[in-house]
């Protein structure tokens, strides 16, 4: 028996580090011929290749690997068992997937000798599409795009730098073979697959792309327009305004236009055919109202504009209202931007480093630069280079690579002044919003705060506000209608899951075409209390939660129910010289569900176990009372539920600029230890179910990381400022009259 185990065993660790396909049996000379060295990693791939197998990702690997070992059949059926798994999240998308490799395959089938190839492709190509429901005709043509230099050249660098030995890495000899899968059907067939793509699409809609628009300060936007050459005219039109210009974005119109709906795509001044200066968000308030102008003069058009989109296209959405347009109708901002305001640039006054990342995605060129922005590796080196050297943040982009204009005027604007204020709608500006609004944005979403900045304000200022919210356990591509069914940790409840695209043609019919308003509108507010698997429906968010439990922080690192002085204090020293963490704050995954969490340059504070389970929904607020020997402070709160099984969940989170937490608006600086208090707004909301002998954990610290500014107390711009402005240790004192009250729904 223990003879049996050893050789177990053996055989185990074998099979555990021995993950590479060895390339000796191939001969000499067919090792530098690719095509040779794909097959035989194919031919190894279809049998090793086992895991996670019954996922999307291995029955997407394991049906190119097949059609490279003209295993037809069995790639058919493999790329049928890929379209099963995604047809639970993504009907449209698995109609269309792999159809590229599947008319190939087809065609094979029937001219093996290549006899005819071009004829039978057309009625293979013919065949399927026609088979296609619409919208999925209309995301196909992403399907026969290709780059064959970039292919070429990705292929060569895999085999180059990870064949070592005479061997590569399973996950490598994967690579190749996707690559290489896709260069060489798409070398033949993509172009004639295009081709065909655009004559039968000539018959559906009809296409005007490139319009130019001229303002009236004489600045140049481009337009593309789709008409669905089947509905009836004239019609209303739904309009995007993008600042991702990508021949791709024609499609998202497409889509529109097959819901009987003219589909518009506005590319912000300054990208793809204009010759303007790219300035991000600087002139939306007049440029769509521009745009509008233009559209209703059109025969197609019936003089009513609605608009949709995500992130830059839901603050988009905002701008048009600050001025609003007499023919635009409603909106549908998803996950919008809240410019200057909470989110972005800067969250609470605080610059995010990530903004020259973005900024360098949008303004490299006039369309979209994604090679740069997927570059994790450059940026990583950006932040942790800057951060270790302690050099102004104003440097940030210079370290990058290039100095970025754009950059530095948003460095001169910290505080929420009129440049801020002048891209979206302020204070009195939302009473004039009277057309009706459908906010979506989730727990997880990085643009949440904007998003609700919008609607808090909308209500505020406008009582007869005409404007919904659904809101649930999405991130920001979530709230764009791309839901997870797992994120960072969590698997969402079933109910959580929903159609969104529904959603929103049903808004647009409800508003645009006297339609019926969207059943699953219940009320005004529509959120999803995880854990329940429920949806709950009020009416404003300030009725969700009256209830709240209030926990003061004790220096014993207890949150406290009970005051207990308001003398003692906990206090966190914090040396803001030290960039010895700079690889372990990079390297910070940010799970909402963790085994551990990450304590450094902190204060640890922890409730009792829970006697009772409840809901929270809202925004955890509080006050701390403080004291710190600098001229300023940035601070952060970390709410997370730590659960019965071990497991840390992130509730929501919070940091700010101490000088601006009483007017973001403008800058007051403390003075050195003299008390003082910050009353904590402005965080993420979010609705679960706490379990019973859960603890509540507040990690309390102060920010000191390569993502974000660091603000070293010396009272001047924070963006000048060096490490040499860190001088003494920083010491802040925590008074345990300082409180965290929770909203809560008792069961």
């Amino acid at each position: 028996m223990k003879k049996f185990f050893f050789i177990y065993f053996a055989f185990c660790l074998q099979f555990a580090f021995c993950q590479k396909i060895s390339l000796r049996e191939i001969a000499p000379k067919n090792v530098a011929n690719t095509e040779n060295i794909v097959k035989y990693l194919a031919s190894q791939l279809k049998d090793r290749y086992m895991k996670n197998k019954a996922t999307g990702t291995y029955y997407d690997d394991i049906f190119r690997i097949n059609i490279i070992n003209e295993n037809y059949n069995l790639s058919l059926s493999q790329l049928d068992s890929l379209r099963n798994i995604t047809m639970r999240n993504n009907s449209v998308t698995a109609g269309a997937m792999g159809s590229q490799f599947e008319i190939y395959i087809n065609t094979i089938k029937r001219a093996p000798n290549k006899n005819n190839f071009d004829k039978i492709y057309e009625e293979e190509f013919k065949k399927k599409y026609e088979k296609l429901p619409l919208k999925s005709q209309i995301i196909l043509s992403q399907y026969f795009t290709y780059d064959p230099i970039a292919l070429k050249k990705d292929i060569s660098e895999i085999i180059t730098s990870n064949i070592k030995h005479d061997s590569i890495d399973i996950s490598d000899a994967i690579k190749l073979c996707r690559k290489y899968n896709i260069y060489d059907v798409g070398n033949k067939t993509f172009k004639l697959g295009a081709q065909l793509l655009k004559n039968f699409e000539k018959e559906v809609f009809t296409i005007y792309d490139s319009i130019k628009v001229t303002t009236k300060d004489n600045g140049i936007l481009t337009l593309s327009v789709v008409v669905n050459n089947k509905a009836p005219k004239p019609q209303s039109t739904i309009l995007l305004n993008t600042i991702y210009s990508d021949l791709k974005n024609i499609n998202e119109a497409k889509k529109l236009a097959s819901d009987n709906y003219a589909g518009v795509i506005l590319n912000t001044r300054g990208k793809y055919l204009s010759n303007n200066s790219i300035e991000p968000f600087e002139h939306e308030v007049e440029d769509i109202n521009e745009a509008i102008n233009w559209i209703i003069k059109q025969p197609w058009s019936n003089g009513k504009v609605g608009m949709i989109g995500g992130s830059y296209l839901g603050f988009s959405q905002w701008a048009a209202t600050k001025k609003l347009h007499p023919a635009l109708k409603t909106i549908i901002p998803q996950a919008a931007v809240g410019i200057g305001t909470e989110d972005f640039p800067m969250n609470n006054n605080i610059f995010t480093s990530y903004a020259i990342r973005w900024l360098n995605y949008v303004v490299n060129s006039k369309m979209t630069d994604y090679a740069d922005f997927s570059d994790v590796k450059k940026w990583n080196s950006t932040y942790k280079q800057w951060y270790i050297t302690g050099k102004p943040f104003r440097q940030l982009d210079s370290i990058s690579g290039k100095s970025n204009i754009i950059f530095q005027r948003w460095l001169n604007h910290p505080s929420f002044d009129d440049y801020w204020k002048n891209m979206i709608p302020y204070k009195k500006d939302f009473s004039n919003i009277n057309i009706p609004v459908l906010t979506i944005t989730g727990y997880f979403d990085a643009d949440q705060l904007g998003a609700l900045y919008y609607l808090k304000n909308h209500y505020k200022y406008n009582k007869n506000a005409d404007h919904y919210l659904i809101i649930g356990p999405y991130d920001h591509s979530g709230a764009q209608g791309y839901i997870k069914n797992e994120l960072k940790g969590y698997t969402i409840d079933s109910v959580a899951n929903i159609d969104f695209n529904t959603i929103w043609i049903e808004w647009f019919d409800y508003i645009l075409k006297n339609g019926k308003k969207p059943s699953f509108l219940k009320n005004k507010i529509n959120y999803q209390v995880m854990g329940t698997n429920q949806w709950k429906n009020v009416n404003s968010l300030e009725n969700i939660s009256k209830n709240t439990l209030r926990f003061y922080l004790e220096n014993n690192g207890l949150l406290s129910d009970v005051k207990i002085s308001d003398k003692s204090f906990s206090l966190l020293k914090v040396d803001l010289k030290d960039r010895s963490d700079a690889d372990e704050l990079l390297e910070l995954k940010n799970e909402i569900v963790e085994n551990k969490i990450y304590t450094k340059n902190s204060l640890i504070f922890t409730t009792n176990p829970l006697d009772k389970s409840f809901e929270l929904s809202g925004n955890f607020s509080g006050k701390f009372k403080f004291s710190i020997n600098k001229k300023d402070v940035d601070v952060y709160v970390y709410l997370y539920e730590l659960m019965p099984d071990g497991k840390y969940f992130l509730l929501s989170s919070y940091m700010d600029r101490a000088s601006y937490n009483k007017n973001n608006e403008k800058r007051n600086l403390l003075t050195p230890n003299k008390k003082e208090t910050i009353s904590i707004s402005n965080n993420k909301f979010i609705s679960k179910k706490i379990e019973k002998g859960s603890k509540l954990v507040a990690i309390v610290g102060v920010m000191k990381t390569p993502y974000y500014q660091i603000n070293y107390g010396s009272g001047k711009d924070v963006s000048d400022e060096t490490i040499l402005d860190a001088k003494e240790l920083l010491e802040i004192k925590f008074y345990n009259d300082s409180y965290i009250d929770v909203p809560v729904i008792k069961e």
